[in-house]
């Protein structure tokens, strides 16, 4: 009965170690900032998303200035570009040097025209394809 408490106690302590590299390894997997490539994309389509894949780019753009990034947004957030509080936020992603691309099909869809967004704004016919087209072109791309 002693050695089978002693190998419980044994294996549960090796467990809890085994557990305590994992956990040391996987936290120093998620400090890891750099990136390498030097062309990227992001599809978003709602509000919450375009604001944090904007902090993103500023980020990447502010360490590596040489990088491409463009911001693809579609979807009825569309609606929402012109409002006064995002105004600031998509100002300073064209400031950082971010490309903002917009589904001009999704405008058409939700009643809103290029001519009246920001004039950085760049239109394309179907965000889906030009994903498709940035993804030949080699860039790294994500969808969110």
């Amino acid at each position: 009965m002693k050695r089978m408490l002693w190998a419980i106690a044994v294996l549960l302590g090796t467990t809890t170690m085994i557990n305590a590299t994992n956990l040391t390894h996987t936290v120093n997997a998620a400090v890891l900032q750099v990136t390498t490539g030097d062309k990227y994309a992001i599809l978003v389509q709602s509000t919450k998303n375009l604001r944090a894949s904007i902090m993103t780019a500023s980020e990447m753009k502010k360490d590596n200035p040489a990088i491409a990034f463009e911001i693809v947004i579609m979807g009825q957030m569309v609606q929402e570009l012109n409002d006064s509080e995002l105004r600031s936020t998509l100002d300073a992603a064209n400031k950082a040097g971010v490309k903002l691309v917009v589904c001009e099909f999704a405008l058409q869809v939700y009643g809103v025209q290029l001519k009246d967004l920001p004039s950085y704004f760049v239109g394309t016919p179907n965000a889906h394809k030009y994903m498709f087209q940035l993804n030949e072109r080699k860039y790294n791309t994500l969808s969110i």
